[in-house]
């Protein structure tokens, strides 16, 4: 596993972490903003990180230009 695969799963478990206590609701509004804040700069880094574009997602076929 390279640095980069390591960095993005580490934010992808804190970003669970994240999610789980805010379902929780046992955090005040301020905690929560900050979690929410700290979970938005996350999900920014994974974007840039996995250069998702525009977030949609196409089919690649691997026989297609094969036909001649």
């Amino acid at each position: 596993m390279t640095n980069s695969s390591e960095e993005i799963e580490a934010k992808l478990e804190r970003l669970e972490e994240i999610a789980e206590t805010l379902e929780e609701g046992s955090v005040d509004l301020p905690r929560a903003k900050e979690l929410r804040e700290e979970a938005d700069e996350h999900l920014r880094d994974l974007r840039e990180q996995l250069d998702v574009g525009d977030g949609n997602l196409i089919q690649v076929d691997s026989d297609s230009g094969n036909d001649k």
